[in-house]
């Protein structure tokens, strides 16, 4: 018997692979080679919610076993979706977890907040759900928030992959794309990049040597009270959370996350604590644009607090931070895997 692997990287965009046409190329021509082939995510997707074409990509791939005559299990799928549904492929393992998510219990981060802003948000690669979120904040809370957004007007290989026709379908469909919405995201992405300083200008986010929880980003989080964090997958059954979400945890900073529904209730299985006392965290039942317009009526009810207030909120917190703190530092991929049974 013979065995190949084929490793997808950061090809993988919540719900689509990048340079889908070459991927599918090496699937097929793997397939016609070997007994068996391993497909090995590095990102944690929902797997029945990957397309190509137009076509889901478990679909092409049953219909390719029965063209061939070949079993379903020629395929074997490994992935670090904790949730994944398993029910969907006859092989689907649990592997290759936590290494973004644990990044962060090596940094020297001190934690000492002075609310310089209210808000938070720092995005290296665009997706149409982080440029909705972003260009709200930029629109109506400009001077309380501490942005950046990597994508240069003047890079033509990141301003390709803003996303912005993903924006306007996702809007469209949710009845929400009108004129208004239209100008704040232009106007947001005509001002682009977003840089907190000039250290790092002309730089793109895949050339910047600051790191996913490097030591200048992870001192912005003493001057934002909370967090607005987007998570790369975002559509249906998978729980992957990565150095975003370790970043406010390890820095005991409050947060708002943007992911697939019941994050946070993944969480909670991890033995994290939120923030459900102080503001509705219903919409971790969402997705999509309902999701993204949960999160932004919650920021609008943060924006009317004064710095007194959020600071009187946030002693209120500490308990839940510290014992965030105390939870991700403690936390190893054993530990993961078992509390989610793996």
């Amino acid at each position: 018997m013979t065995t190949t692997t084929i490793h997808i990287g950061a090809d993988i965009e919540d719900t689509y692979l990048k340079n889908g046409q070459e991927w599918m190329c090496r699937i097929v021509d793997a397939a016609h080679k070997f007994d068996t082939v391993i497909i090995a995510m590095t990102e944690g997707p929902s797997l029945e919610e990957i397309g190509h074409k137009g076509t889901k990509f478990l679909k092409i791939l049953k219909e390719l076993c029965e063209s061939n005559s070949w079993p379903l299990e020629k395929f074997q799928w490994s992935t670090p979706n904790l949730i994944q549904n398993k029910e969907i492929w006859p092989s689907i393992s649990i592997s290759n977890l936590a290494g973004h998510f644990l990044s962060a219990q090596q940094s020297q981060h001190v934690s000492s907040k002075i609310f310089d802003k209210t808000f938070g948000m720092f995005v290296g690669r665009s997706s149409w759900d982080r440029l909705l979120l972003a260009s709200y904040l930029a629109t109506n809370y400009k001077a309380i928030a501490k942005q950046t957004y990597r994508n240069f007007l003047d890079a033509p290989a990141s301003m390709i992959n803003l996303d912005l026709d993903r924006l306007f379908w996702q809007t469209s469909s949710a009845g929400r794309l009108d004129v208004k919405l239209i100008h704040s995201t232009m106007n947001f992405v005509s001002n682009l990049p977003l840089l907190l300083d000039d250290k790092h200008k002309d730089i793109t986010h895949v050339q910047w040597n600051n790191g996913a929880v490097g030591e200048e980003i992870m001192a912005w989080y003493n001057e934002i009270f909370v967090d607005v964090v987007c998570e790369k997958m975002i559509t249906g059954q998978t729980f992957f959370p990565t150095e975003k979400t370790a970043r406010p945890l390890a820095t005991k900073t409050p947060f708002l996350i943007m992911a697939a529904p019941n994050y946070i209730k993944n969480l909670h299985k991890l033995g994290f604590r939120s923030f459900g006392k102080f503001w509705d965290e219903g919409y971790d039942y969402q997705q999509g644009v309902q999701r993204v317009e949960s999160i932004q009526r919650i920021t609008d009810d943060l924006a009317k607090l004064d710095h007194e207030q959020l600071q009187n909120m946030y002693q209120r917190m500490t308990p839940i931070l510290d014992h965030n703190h105390k939870t991700y530092m403690e936390l190893t991929p054993e530990k993961i895997l078992s509390f989610f049974k793996i």
